[in-house]
């Protein structure tokens, strides 16, 4: 592996195990409901319990997994796809894939990461307490925005952060 290429996969490592970790540290409201949604191929699977929520759909050929404690998590799989949403604290948290894989997580209230890949893909969506972030259609690039935030879309070789006051981005 060329030295160039591995010092950027650890600056996207480094960047995103910091942002998986802050958004960890989060405060978060407490809920008594933890729910999951776990769709194997073929099936489909929903569950609504107060203000938690999760669902997970998936075709004959793909795999999806949601999650939900006082938040939503929706995962929607299809054409050999592989999808991962989690909402925790106040935050939704929405990944669909087809032909590709991709994670939306989203911690802390008012929290959003969506998650869209058709055919492109690994993707990484992530946000904190007031944090948008979005991975779609690479022609469209990825988003960053409000609070904290992360949102890479491997293959298409885009990415962006937000700290909640800037936003660095890759192409």
């Amino acid at each position: 592996m060329e030295r160039k290429t591995v010092g950027t996969f650890g600056f996207v490592l480094g960047v995103v195990a910091t942002a998986l970790g802050t958004l960890m540290i989060a405060p978060a409201t407490a809920s008594a409901v933890s729910l999951s949604c776990v769709s194997p191929p073929g099936r489909g699977d929903t569950t609504v319990v107060d203000r938690t929520a999760c669902g997970a759909n998936a075709d004959t050929s793909s795999n999806s997994a949601a999650f939900g404690t006082d938040g939503v998590g929706f995962a929607d799989a299809a054409h050999a796809g592989a999808a991962l949403g989690a909402g925790l604290g106040g935050g939704v948290g929405a990944a669909e894939a087809r032909r590709g894989a991709v994670a939306a997580v989203a911690v802390g209230p008012e929290s959003v990461a969506i998650g869209t890949v058709d055919s492109v893909g690994p993707a990484l969506v992530l946000s904190g307490p007031g944090g948008q972030a979005l991975v779609a259609d690479p022609a469209k690039g990825v988003v960053c925005a409000a609070g904290p935030s992360l949102a890479i879309n491997f293959l298409a070789g885009q990415a962006c952060l937000s700290d909640g006051i800037a936003v660095w981005r890759l192409p």
